[in-house]
């Protein structure tokens, strides 16, 4: 594994939230793990992330969770960083969720705050505080509001940053570029957030953000790495530019149509790669998003993506 792309030191790059492949009968397909897997690697990514919201953690029963991350683990072997999400509702599940990822071979893990009790700023902090106790290994802080109604503020997450380096970036999902700004503001000598929010992500590394915990990434990878390294290590802004321009489009739908997981396999299934069904209550695309899709730009005439059907 490269230590220049983040374990040992500072995170950065484009980590892909990986969707979790179904079969037509339901069950979590293993084999297409390392398919999926294999060919984003190739594309040059810098870390994956299994079970988190892309890969419908909320719908899989725990032992399917541990399939797919010893899956995820074995696929990657050692080619780049594996973070596996590992959130729940108490703390203690949480630590006991990362313990086993570690066990398995897992380099860090990726965690919300707990998204029903609806915890105060002290009580996210106890929470996350326990888990960089607990558990020695880089913790990325998944702060996603609209999904969980939990916001973790700026002032706590430069709390968590300043008590352990195991609390090691923030995932930021706000959508407020602002957050940004007030992280650096608080902490610059160890500010280090990854970009949550898919058609936020150039600001973002104009802004400081290190890397892009990234949805399109997973039928877009070498592409996202593109945008990435343009804006944020080599300083192109009008090279990264034209890039993400390219992906706006499909950057935009999975953003705010609601349903990323089923556009992602929807993609992945034309480009001979795996997706199937979604877990319910989740319903399948309808046929003019399927349509919107096939018309999308980054879609089309890219050498990036397989033909429909290819073996890759």
């Amino acid at each position: 594994m490269n230590p220049g792309r983040g374990i040992g030191g500072v995170l950065k790059g484009v980590y892909i939230v990986l969707v979790t492949p179904f079969g037509s009968d339901g069950r979590v397909d293993l084999e297409s793990i390392n398919k999926n897997v294999d060919w984003q690697i190739s594309q040059g990514i810098d870390g994956v992330v299994a079970t988190g919201s892309t890969g419908e953690f909320v719908g899989l029963e725990d032992v399917e969770r541990e399939q797919i991350s010893e899956a995820v683990v074995r696929a990657a072997a050692g080619r780049v960083p594996v973070f596996i999400g590992t959130s729940a509702e108490s703390t203690e599940k949480v630590i006991a969720n990362s313990r086993l990822v570690k066990k398995m071979g897992a380099d860090g893990v990726m965690v919300l705050p707990s998204y029903y009790c609806k915890p105060n700023q002290e009580e996210i902090y106890a929470h996350f505080a326990c888990i960089a106790d607990s558990v020695d290994m880089p913790v990325i802080i998944y702060n996603n509001p609209g999904t969980t109604g939990v916001d973790i503020k700026a002032e706590t997450a430069a709390r968590m940053f300043r008590y352990s380096r195991n609390l090691a970036t923030i995932k930021e999902c706000t959508g407020d570029m602002r957050r940004i700004r007030e992280i650096r503001l608080l902490i610059e000598d160890r500010m280090n957030v990854f970009c949550g929010w898919e058609d936020l992500a150039y600001e973002s590394f104009v802004m400081g953000a290190r890397g892009w915990i990234s949805v399109i990434g997973n039928v877009a990878p070498r592409m996202a790495k593109e945008l990435f390294d343009l804006a944020y290590e080599q300083k192109d802004l009008g090279g990264a530019w034209k890039v993400y321009l390219k992906l706006l489009p499909m950057l935009g739908y999975l953003e705010y149509w609601g349903n990323a997981p089923q556009i992602l396999k929807y993609c992945l299934g034309k480009m001979g790669l795996a997706g199937g069904p979604v877990r319910s209550p989740r319903l399948p695309l309808s046929d003019e998003q399927k349509r919107i899709l096939d018309e999308t730009c980054v879609l089309r005439g890219s050498s990036e993506f397989p033909r429909e059907g290819a073996q890759v």
